[in-house]
């Protein structure tokens, strides 16, 4: 662990030097509690502005970066993240590595146990990086989502995965530290699996599209996990909706869980409905 202090510190030192830290928003998290929307490639603020006023919506899911990521991100950049919090959106961060070792995606996960724990630490430490090129500060206390998705059930495929995610919480929870969480389908990326972790994710956004958006209402999931507002539900997968004159293409989502930087709070959400 002290050799990764030493790298982020040194990071650190290196970006301000440059000058190439721009503070966009505050570092830390809040409890959202309510609908949110996630798009392959970031909004314009126009349109993100567009889909703020008189919308159900009040967070976006963001992808970050990752070797498979999808889509590329023209307009994420500090000052698009400074201009949307200010509008009032918050934001799931998403990260999207390597995906499990037997699947067929471009980039995977070692078999090898050991291997796939230290590949989930490396991908932590990208996320972390990425998260200070984007003005989260220190990123202390942000939460990072793990794009996982689904693959076949194979005992030594789950293994693998398994380790790979306890190498991403604990790298982590290295100081400065951010809040690991995991999306994935309930079923398909066997979310079950994380939470007999010796130190599972702290939350998980799971996919069950039923078009319930209640957060405790996820196939394959005890109602014993993940109990204390750290759930994220995506009830909906792609599609297009339009908001103030323009649509988009995106997946739909309830949070009762933690957000950056903060979050919003509506009690009466069906989002956080039994």
């Amino acid at each position: 662990m002290r050799s990764v202090r030493t790298s982020r510190c040194a990071l650190a030192v290196a970006l301000l030097l440059c000058g190439t830290v721009a503070h966009a928003v505050p570092a830390g998290n809040g409890i959202m509690q309510g609908k949110g929307f996630d798009a392959c490639t970031a909004p314009s603020t126009s349109t993100m502005q567009k889909w703020w006023t008189n919308t159900p919506w009040s967070w976006i899911g963001i992808y970050i970066g990752g070797s498979v990521r999808a889509c590329s991100q023209p307009n994420l950049t500090p000052e698009w993240l400074n201009k949307t919090y200010a509008q009032g959106w918050r934001y799931e961060i998403l990260w999207v590595g390597p995906q499990a070792p037997c699947t067929t995606y471009s980039r995977r996960i070692s078999y090898d146990r050991n291997t796939a724990y230290q590949q989930g630490k490396t991908e932590a430490i990208s996320a972390y990086n990425k998260l200070r090129a984007l003005g989260f500060g220190n990123a202390q206390g942000v939460p990072v989502t793990y794009d996982m998705e689904a693959y076949p059930n194979n005992s030594s495929c789950r293994a693998a995965v398994k380790s790979f995610m306890q190498g991403w919480v604990d790298q982590l929870a290295v100081a400065p530290a951010q809040v690991a969480g995991v999306y994935g389908s309930g079923c398909g990326t066997y979310l079950s699996d994380f939470a007999t972790m010796a130190r599972p994710p702290r939350f998980i956004n799971a996919a069950d599209w039923d078009n319930d958006p209640s957060t405790w209402n996820l196939s394959c999931i005890s109602s014993g996990y993940w109990t204390n507002k750290q759930r994220f539900k995506q009830y909906r997968g792609d599609h297009n909706e339009t908001w103030g004159g323009v649509t988009l293409n995106i997946d739909s989502n309830c949070a009762n869980g933690p957000t950056a930087s903060g979050g919003h709070l509506f009690p009466n959400s069906s989002c956080i409905a039994r």
